[in-house]
């Protein structure tokens, strides 16, 4: 049996389409947990009709405390082998479960993670290009090899993309941190360090419903401090689970704090995102102590990288003062000239050298795998050649 859990919270235009999909599994040995998290709507209605139409429908109604809180109690009542999430204003694809648990069975996995496409309001398809979808042939990972993959975004955080044992959550101690957002990039790797085992397959089980009103699509700064926070709960875990993973780890985040691009920062404050100084000074130490422990462990700081910190670490430091000011003026709002010129080019110029970096590796990386994969071809067919 495989439990699939559906937190429900003010989506009732979209909840009779997400469990009419959910429950048109041609997998059909399923329990569908419907967890009414006190909406205020006809969702708890619409949930107990769902229920009288359809046995594998089950009901949790409870007062309102958010996703992770509604997906814990969705774990505590599931009683299948399986666990899968999703959201109540997307939809699944028909044989989501089935090719899961093919694939389980033809890999000899207990982790299965698919590919995702974006619909609108009125489901019509939605153009996007998640780096989680950047693969065209089956992939079967260690744990380690895809939690690098997580850590480097090339994997996505999202607990709807993927379907895992039941034991991975149950009696381990494991729950989604209640009272806090980004609640899935703190427990991914939670997920993908207890597999022996992942697979992904290059299909589209899952559509992710792009709306106005979702967490991602109004940012504040709660949410800002909640991605920090995860970002950290990914990291104790990673460096707990998988202390060789260390050094990787620290370079990793350096590497995103690089990529962050200054003048959308100054644009995010100017638009109101409310960046306060407070946080744009946690920001700058997170820079500061990551760099400090980079410099103290085996993985080598890229120069060109450690210009960008310092680069970014100046344009955090000038946000912050230009906030404080700003703030005691005028909430939020920023002159235009507040941005040194210089240092906006010198941080462009340096974050342009740095993608040429990134790009170069990359074709250098594919080089080499044509080439093995060349090698390995050829040896099947009894050719041998050595490559230069």
């Amino acid at each position: 049996m495989v439990s699939i859990i559906i937190p429900v919270y003010k989506v009732e235009r979209y909840l009779d389409e997400c469990v009419a999909s959910v429950t048109a599994q041609t997998y059909p040995n399923l329990e569908i947990l419907l967890v009414d998290d006190g909406s205020p709507d006809r969702c708890p209605a619409m949930c107990d009709a769902w229920a009288a139409k359809d046995g594998r429908i089950k009901v949790i109604h409870k007062p309102n405390g958010g996703l992770s809180d509604a997906r814990n109690a969705g774990i505590a009542r599931a009683t299948g082998a399986y666990i899968y999430f999703a959201d109540s204003d997307d939809t699944v694809a028909p044989t989501l479960v089935q090719d899961c648990l093919d694939a389980m069975r033809d890999y000899d996995a207990d982790l299965v993670m698919f590919q995702f496409d974006t619909i609108s309001e009125n489901d019509k398809p939605l153009l996007s290009s998640y780096r989680h979808n950047d693969y065209s042939e089956v992939q079967v990972l260690t744990p380690v090899e895809a939690i690098k993959k997580q850590v480097k975004a090339e994997i996505d955080g999202y607990f709807w993309a993927f379907l895992a044992p039941a034991s991975t959550y149950q009696n381990t101690g494991f729950a989604f941190p209640v009272g806090r957002k980004i609640e899935d990039l703190s427990r991914i790797c939670n997920v993908i360090g207890e597999a022996t085992r992942v697979v992904r397959l290059p299909k589209a089980l899952y559509h992710y419903r792009m709306r106005e009103g979702s967490i991602t699509a109004s940012w504040d700064p709660q949410l800002t401090r909640d991605w920090t926070r995860a970002a950290d709960d990914r990291e104790e875990y990673i460096v707990h689970r998988f202390p060789e993973l260390k050094g990787f780890m620290t370079l990793q985040q350096l590497n995103f704090f690089a990529n962050l691009d200054y003048e959308t920062i100054r644009q995010s404050l100017i638009a109101g995102l409310k960046i306060d100084p407070e946080d744009a000074d946690a920001l700058r130490r997170r820079i500061e102590g990551l760099a400090k422990s980079a410099d103290e462990g085996d993985e080598p700081i890229p120069e060109t990288l450690r210009e960008l910190l310092g680069l970014l670490k100046m344009g955090v430091a000038h946000l912050a003062d230009g906030a404080a000011g700003a703030a005691a003026a005028k909430p939020a709002v920023l002159p235009d000239d507040d941005t040194d010129p210089t240092l906006l080019e010198r941080f462009r110029d340096m974050r342009e050298d740095w993608r040429q970096l990134r790009i170069q590796r990359i074709e250098a990386a594919e080089e080499r795998r044509d080439e093995r994969k060349a090698e390995r071809e050829a040896h099947r067919n009894g050719v041998t050649f050595e490559l230069e």
